[in-house]
């Protein structure tokens, strides 16, 4: 006997869909979460204005999902704990909390997510001390000349929700995220900089020291430096990970699949995660109805 036909990992978009589906589908469920309540990185969100639905930031939709949740009854069950490993063998999945408590069910879906990448992370930047990411950012934080570090996404995300921010941000980035930077490239406030190296210097004011794509070298003394250098993957031991850290579905053990931005670098989007989950979901119930 297990303790429910599926366990999920991680109260996010792509956790709680996968929730929703299992519900849907007369499965029972187990979401697991270190956070009391569920939403994952939906709650420091500020703007969804990009994404189909009535939701106009992060936390809008998660008490959606929230209350979708809670009319799931006893078919979806939601426990507080840190998973720190998963297993799976033959005839079952597990996850193991850092409490030392083992939850076991038919199949598992792994939905972490990612974190925020710090310098330590990333090859091109140097940096004395941690920064502080772009998306814990307001624009009372942002005072003077201020560097963003890396083009990711989240940079549009935080544009959105402070319309009203006045001050030129100096974007440098390497050229591999030049894609990443095309839904901000016509904001006047945007400095877009490719770069081959960063090095930060100071714990504020700092001197930024950077390379150019073109080979030009230059320094500038400025007031706050955020980063914005996207994530890294939050897997567990259990899961079978690329070079890149990520998680890959179909690189998995049976009865073991992965869901959301867990699975790639690629596609972080909240309604795809959504959908991953869901999706994942669907492929534990067609594994369960052939077996039969």
């Amino acid at each position: 006997m297990t303790d429910s036909q599926l366990l999920i990992v991680g109260a996010g978009p792509a956790g709680c869909s996968a929730a929703i589906q299992a519900a849907g589908l007369g499965m029972t469920s187990i979401v697991v979460d270190r956070s009391e309540r569920p939403g994952g990185s939906l709650w420091r969100i500020g703007n969804l204005t990009n994404m189909p639905g009535d939701w106009t930031d992060g936390p809008s939709y998660a008490e959606s999902l929230i209350r979708h949740l809670n009319r799931l009854g006893d078919r979806c069950r939601l426990v507080q704990g840190e998973a720190v490993a998963v297993d799976a063998s033959d005839d079952h999945a597990s996850v193991t909390l850092a409490d030392g408590r083992v939850l076991t069910g038919d199949y598992l879906v792994a939905a972490t997510g990612v974190r925020a990448a710090q310098p330590r992370d990333v090859p091109w930047l140097d940096a004395d001390e941690a920064l502080p990411p772009i998306w814990s950012t307001t624009s009372e934080d942002i005072g003077g000349r201020t560097v963003v570090l890396g083009a990711d996404r989240p940079l549009g995300t935080w544009l959105r929700t402070h319309p009203h921010f006045e001050r030129s941000l100096t974007v440098l980035h390497p050229v591999t995220d030049t894609y990443k930077a095309d839904e901000v490239r016509v904001d006047e406030r945007v400095l877009l900089v490719p770069v081959e190296r960063v090095t930060v210097r100071g714990t504020g004011p700092f001197e930024v020291v950077y390379t150019t794509v073109d080979g030009e070298s230059s320094v500038h003394g400025v007031d706050t430096v955020v980063m914005n250098v996207g994530s890294v993957a939050a897997g567990l031991p259990g899961l079978v990970a690329g070079a890149d850290g990520y998680c890959p579905p179909a690189e998995q053990r049976r009865r073991i699949t992965t869901a959301g931005d867990l699975r790639s670098r690629r596609n972080q989007r909240v309604q795809i995660a959504g959908g991953s989950g869901a999706e994942a979901t669907l492929t534990h119930y067609y594994s369960a109805q052939d077996a039969s």
